[in-house]
C-alpha cells in the first residue's frame, strides 16, 4: 500500500482507534473494516486482543461488532475499552450509547441490559434519559433501582409512572421480593384512587397473602397484619376468603381462639359452603370447638 493510501485507510479508522502497525495481521484486518468486511475485520482482531490486549483493539473490536449486529459482544468490547485504557472512557461511553440504541430498535433486552450496565460501570451518574424507561420495559425482571429511579425521572406522563410501578412492583413480587413490591403497589393505589388501580389491588392482596403466610411459623402476630389487609382489601374472592383463614390461624396460633372462630366462621358465611376453602375453614372451626387446636395449622390455596 503506497503512503498516500495508508493515510486513508487511518483516516477511515479514527473513529475505531486509528490504525495498527504497519503490515501483519492488524493492518489486514484494518483493511477489511474500512472496506465494509467486518466478518473479516472481527475475524482478524479477536485473536490479537486475546493475545495482546489493549484500548486500540478494543475500540476496533467494539465498532466492528457494532457493525455486524454483535451487540453483546460490542458492549463487552467497550466496557473493556474504558477499563483498559480510562482516558478514552468519553469513547466507549459513545459506543454503549450506539449499542443501547441498536439493543431498543430491535428489542433486545438481554443486550440493553448489559450496555446499561457497563455504561453504569464506567459512570455511575450518566444520565440514561429515555433508555431508562425502554429498559424498564423491556427487561424480564426487575431493573435496578438507580435504573428504575431514571425510568421515573424520564416519564413525562401519569399513565407512564403508573404503568412503570405497577411493572416493577410485578417483577419484584415474581421474584420473591413482595417485601420490595408492596410499597410501589401502594403507591399506585394512592396515586390512582381504588376505582382506578385494579391491578395494583390485586397484586397488593397477593404479596399480603404471601408475606402472611411466610411468617405465620414463626411470628404469627406479624402474620395476623399482613392477612387481615389481605382480606380487608379483597374479602369475597378465593385469595381474600383464604387470607381470612389465615388470618384465624394467626390468631389461633397466638391463643386467640374466639378471634380465630370469628375468622373461620366469616369465611364460611362469605361464600358457598360446599367449596374447598368453606371446608378448610368447616375443619378448622370444629377442631377449636373440639377445643383441639391443631400445631399444624396452615393456609394455603386450594
Amino acid at each position: 500500500m503506497t503512503k498516500s493510501g495508508r493515510g486513508l485507510l487511518c483516516a477511515a479508522l479514527l473513529g475505531v482507534g486509528a490504525c495498527g502497525p504497519t503490515g501483519g495481521p492488524e493492518a489486514t484486518a484494518d483493511r477489511s473494516y474500512a472496506e465494509g468486511r467486518y466478518q473479516q475485520a472481527l475475524a482478524g482482531y479477536a485473536p490479537l486482543v486475546e493475545a495482546q490486549p489493549s484500548p486500540r483493539l478494543w475500540a476496533k473490536v467494539g465498532a466492528t461488532a457494532l457493525h455486524l449486529g454483535q451487540l453483546r459482544e460490542a458492549a463487552a468490547a467497550y466496557l473493556a475499552l474504558a477499563q483498559s485504557g480510562p482516558e478514552r472512557s468519553d469513547e466507549a461511553i459513545d459506543g454503549l450509547e450506539q449499542v443501547i440504541v441498536s439493543a431498543e430498535r430491535r428489542r433486545d433486552n438481554v443486550a440493553l441490559e448489559e450496555a446499561v450496565g457497563a455504561l453504569r460501570s464506567i459512570s455511575p451518574s450518566y444520565p440514561l434519559g429515555r433508555h431508562a424507561l425502554n429498559l424498564v420495559e423491556l427487561a424480564d425482571g426487575p431493573v435496578a433501582p438507580s435504573d428504575f429511579a431514571a425510568a421515573l425521572a424520564a416519564a413525562t406522563e401519569a399513565r407512564i409512572v403508573d404503568s412503570l410501578l405497577v411493572r416493577q412492583a410485578a417483577a419484584l413480587a415474581a421474584d420473591g421480593e413482595c417485601a420490595g413490591a408492596v410499597p410501589l403497589f401502594q403507591a399506585v393505589g394512592r396515586r390512582a384512587g381504588r376505582s382506578g388501580s385494579a391491578v395494583a389491588e390485586a397484586g397488593l392482596v397477593d404479596c399480603f397473602f404471601r408475606l402472611g403466610t411466610a411468617l405465620l411459623p414463626s411470628a404469627p402476630d406479624s402474620a395476623e397484619s399482613w392477612f387481615r389487609n389481605a382480606a380487608g382489601l379483597d374479602p369475597t374472592t378465593p385469595l381474600g376468603r383464604a387470607a381470612m383463614i389465615g388470618l384465624g390461624d394467626a390468631r389461633a396460633r397466638q391463643g386467640d381462639l374466639v378471634g380465630a372462630a370469628l375468622a373461620y366462621q366469616t369465611v364460611l358465611s362469605s361464600g358457598d359452603r360446599t367449596d374447598s376453602l368453606s371446608g378448610v375453614a368447616g375443619a378448622k372451626l370444629n377442631a377449636l370447638v373440639s377445643a383441639d387446636v391443631p400445631d399444624s395449622l396452615s393456609t394455603g390455596m386450594p
